[in-house]
């Protein structure tokens, strides 16, 4: 029998002291976040959390672990959303809203947004995937009713949504007069492909 013909032992649940020890610091890094940015101290983080600063490493191995931990709520709101607007009447207002919750779902604290295109772009977080699945569909669909150009690709919108997010995380109307530029200029690009 090789390694892969062996039975798979099947996952253990984590231990309660395990699971208390991650809703700590998940809850500890959101409040810390909040308050000092992504860059504040992780032994502040693992202090406010009761714990060592091992504690936090072995849970979260990278700053940018704790960050997508952190990602996770805003990801699964955003992929819930990305279906819910696969129900719009207009495809492209559907996908610029989408757009906008994205900007808006990734900036709640200084830094985040930064986090969030790293795990965009990295296919190793779930809940990032859920993200690009549903919002590409929602992309897909913009473009099949041709209010998107044909050859625009949702990786570079979310890139373009990612870096609008980075550089107006403490300006929200600065936001969205940079996302309806875009959209302006998505849509010129569609007049011209015609």
């Amino acid at each position: 029998m090789t390694s892969d013909d062996s039975p798979k032992a099947p996952a253990r649940a984590l231990r309660a002291d395990v699971r208390r020890n991650r809703a700590r610091l998940i809850g500890a890094a959101r409040e810390t976040f909040g308050r000092d940015g992504a860059d504040a101290s992780l032994e502040g983080v693992a202090r406010l959390a009761g714990v060592g600063i091992g504690t936090l490493y072995r849970h979260f191995p990278t700053r940018q672990d704790l960050l997508e931990a952190l990602l996770a709520d805003a990801y699964g709101e955003l992929a819930a959303k990305a279906r819910e607007l696969m129900l719009s009447p207009s495809p492209g207002d559907g996908l610029l809203e989408w757009l906008r919750a994205f900007v808006s779902g990734v900036t709640a604290f200084r830094g985040m947004a930064a986090a969030a295109v790293v795990s965009l772009r990295d296919d190793r977080p779930e809940a990032a995937r859920a993200v690009r699945e549903a919002g590409g569909a929602l992309f897909a669909r913009a473009q099949e009713a041709g209010d998107v150009p044909r050859d625009a690709v949702f990786i570079d919108a979310l890139r373009l949504a990612g870096a609008i997010a980075m550089v107006t995380e403490d300006d929200p109307e600065a936001a969205e007069r940079l996302l309806s530029l875009a959209a302006t200029g998505l849509a010129r690009g569609k007049a011209a492909a015609r």
